[in-house]
């Protein structure tokens, strides 16, 4: 641990208010067994969850006993980029740096008094299964884990503690076909959204907080104004993005792909294929397509928002992409001009009119296998639909959010969809001796 040598002051509990929306102030103090959290994107439901553990773990210090949270996502990179990164930033944020051991290594939090905090991978069970004394957990994007997932998850918080045990979950509604709908919404006991309370119990000890990017005073303008403009592009997606509410994704532009443990070792593919879309507001995103026997395979992603162009070459240098071409989005030229500096490989796609078409198009003709470290290329796709008005009207175009990798996989096949066609003409007798046909 850091030496100190004066005393920390932590002055965090008083300014709960300030720093901690109004919707979630109240749930500092729930210790239901299951507080599930769901709404629209941008409605600080993740950022509310590390700040609850966080303000558990001051209060057992202060208190004399140890809190030890498991902290879990599907898979370990996307848990890497996402609440590890979140909690150390409330860390830093807070001044509470000099009482927190950070392991970036093990992805872990070691406080002064003995609370910890563990990010796992729900992909790495071998490590879940060593992991002994939860007393809460906090699972980011519970739709990317089976109801099993869940079960295992749930049976491993037991024992007594001198706190309480809790698991947090935090999601958007994408599907009303999720696990997560039976399991929590067709029955629950209590509720901040009046449309779902109910009289039943089960499942017991669940309370169920519903929120949007309203409640969240933090949220920039630019996204605000993204979420607002759903509402012209498409009204599910407005429903589902902005409102919170639980959707069934009609339309779906990809239903040719499934979700399985495919080889990620370049040599075991035909060939490999790379496409990467630009982004900063949005996420960067790189996905890595191998092609065998006609199939596509996307075994391997980059997905990440805030990125450098520097910080996103070095990630693009980890994949080791070795005598592959990167296909990328030409409408960012000195980017593209800045990774062929770096000694990267990259040309720009091929963009024109009809180019987004011809390339689904020629994405639907081939099955997809996408393998399951690919969280957030497999949650594109299963969202990823054609644009519909209020009257129900659809359009042969996909709706313009949440498309980086779908953007990108385009990118990666675009050299399998474009042919170029040569015209030669036939030369007369007359003209010039080395005419096509002598050859």
């Amino acid at each position: 641990m850091k030496a100190t040598s004066k005393p920390i002051k932590i002055n965090i509990f008083n300014r709960l208010p300030e720093v901690t929306n109004e919707k979630y102030l109240p749930l500092y103090e729930n210790k239901e067994r299951y507080l599930v959290l769901y709404g629209g994107a941008g409605s600080g439901k993740s950022h509310f969850s590390a700040e609850k553990i966080l303000i558990r773990i001051l209060v057992a210090i202060k208190r004399g006993y140890k809190e030890k949270f498991l902290v879990l996502r599907k898979t370990q990179p996307a848990l890497r980029k996402s609440v590890f990164a979140l909690l150390k930033a409330y860390i830093d944020r807070w001044g509470i740096g000099p009482i927190v051991q950070v392991n970036k290594t093990d992805m872990s939090f070691s406080f002064v008094g003995g609370s910890e905090i563990i990010c796992s991978g729900v992909d790495d069970p071998e490590k879940l299964k060593s992991i002994e004394g939860i007393t809460s957990v906090w699972i980011e994007e519970p739709t990317e884990l089976t109801v099993n997932d869940f079960l295992q998850v749930d049976l491993r918080l037991r024992g007594d503690t001198p706190s309480y045990k809790q698991i947090v979950l935090s999601f958007n509604p994408i599907s009303r076909t999720s696990w997560l709908h039976g399991y929590f919404f067709e029955h629950p006991q209590k509720s901040t959204d009046t449309l779902q309370r109910s009289a039943s119990t089960r499942p017991e000890s669940t309370y169920i907080c519903h929120s949007t990017y309203k409640d969240n005073r933090f949220l920039d303008a630019e996204y605000i104004k993204v979420l607002e403009g759903l509402k012209d592009k498409d009204e599910t997606y407005y429903q589902v993005y902005a409102l919170g509410l639980w959707g069934v994704l009609q339309n779906l532009i990809f239903k040719n792909w499934v979700e399985e443990e495919i080889p990620v070792d370049d040599r075991y593919y035909d060939a490999v294929l790379n496409g990467l879309d630009f982004g900063f507001n949005h996420p960067s995103a790189l996905v890595r397509v191998g092609v065998k026997d006609d199939d596509l395979y996307i075994f391997d992603e980059i997905y990440e928002k805030g990125l450098t162009n520097n910080e996103l070459i070095s990630l693009v240098r980890e994949k080791r992409i070795r005598n592959q071409v990167i296909t990328a989005d030409s409408a960012e030229p000195a980017r593209i001009e800045e990774f062929r500096k770096a000694g990267i490989w990259i040309k720009p796609s091929i963009k024109g009119p009809g180019s987004v078409k011809d390339g689904i198009d020629w994405v639907k003709r081939h099955k997809i296998h996408i393998h399951p470290q690919c969280v957030n290329t497999i949650k594109e796709i299963s969202g990823y639909k054609y644009k519909e008005d209020k009257n129900g009207n659809v359009f042969d175009e996909p709706v313009p959010f949440n498309d980086d990798a779908m953007s990108a996989l385009r990118y990666a096949v675009e050299e399998l969809v474009t042919t170029i066609e040569i015209e030669f003409e036939v030369a007369s007798e007359r003209e010039s001796a080395y005419a096509l046909d002598r050859f």
